[in-house]
């Protein structure tokens, strides 16, 4: 058990279950506090034609065919610009850990949710940027994080197409940390690098981290089925209480011994004494009635 629970949730931009599911939980984790660490991070697969030698673009990827994601969802034709968004996100979410300001990512979510999901055909790259800016993020430390983790020099990011075709340094990584934790599906939640199976809904989650905290806020026991373990002795004093009561007993045993052997020795005693008088006193009978014969 730990005293702070690393919380991290993998998925794809156009997944609608984790913006609702981390709606749902903000109340949950203003109730967790500092006990919980929460970790996001972004899925991609290469292409099936991916040539690390190669750098021509692909279809619906970054990279040439290192980072595809599949369209289908949400009006979105292009799976190139959900992978954008991967990075995009991730590198709001690293601007609020680094700044201090983390609740600026679950604002931006609800308001990506809210305009870019919900209205339909509006996934797209300006909406992403009115979401980051209506949440209180710096815009332009967005755009150079994610102008940076392109991995090319600044006159080779000219070209029009070079976040088709070169590498980024995010999804590397990302790619990396998924290969270590054996992530094979999206979306999924690992809790201390466990990955968690059961329900999504906020109540059991929030029970799986409260289960893996040794110091437990008050809201595990007040929100959740946990009860405080009553106070007792240590084992140490366990251990010590059940030697003394031994010992006590041990001497009252031999206490009661004692005393009951010489009670047997005093009735023995009494006894062998009755036993001589009756001898004597018969002698003395005897003997009169030989003297007072016929």
């Amino acid at each position: 058990m730990n005293s702070v629970v690393n919380f991290d949730i993998w998925y794809t931009p156009d997944i609608e279950k984790v913006y609702t599911f981390l709606s749902d939980f903000d109340k949950y984790f203003k109730a967790l506090g500092d006990t919980t660490k929460l970790g996001i991070h972004f899925v991609t697969y290469p292409h099936f034609a991916y040539d690390p030698n190669s750098y021509t673009p692909k279809e619906d990827c970054l990279g040439s065919g290192l980072y595809c994601i599949r369209p289908g969802k949400l009006g979105i034709t292009d799976g190139s610009i959900i992978v954008l968004e991967s990075i995009k996100q991730k590198c709001l979410f690293d601007w609020g850990v680094q700044n201090e300001k983390n609740a600026i990512f679950l604002n931006f979510m609800k308001l990506f949710y809210d305009n870019c999901i919900l209205k339909e055909d509006n996934f797209n790259q300006i909406c992403s940027n009115d979401a980051i800016y209506s949440s209180g993020a710096n815009i332009d430390d967005i755009n150079k994080c994610i102008y940076d983790s392109f991995i090319g020099t600044s006159y080779e990011k000219q070209q029009a197409q070079y976040q088709k075709i070169f590498k980024n340094s995010i999804l590397d990584k990302e790619l990396e940390t998924r290969k270590q934790f054996m992530i094979n599906r999206v979306p999924s939640i690992t809790i201390n690098g466990k990955l968690y199976i059961g329900s999504w809904r906020p109540e059991f989650v929030f029970e799986a981290l409260c289960a893996t905290l040794i110091n437990k806020p008050e809201a595990c026991y007040a929100e959740g089925e946990f009860q405080r373990e009553v106070r007792g002795f240590s084992r140490v004093g366990t251990f010590f209480i059940i030697v003394i009561v031994i010992f006590i007993n041990l001497v009252l045993f031999l206490v009661c011994k004692d005393y009951i052997r010489r009670k047997v020795f005093e009735r023995i005693k009494n006894i062998d004494i009755d036993t001589r008088i009756d001898k004597v006193v018969n002698s003395y009978v005897a003997l009169k009635e030989s003297k007072d014969g016929p």
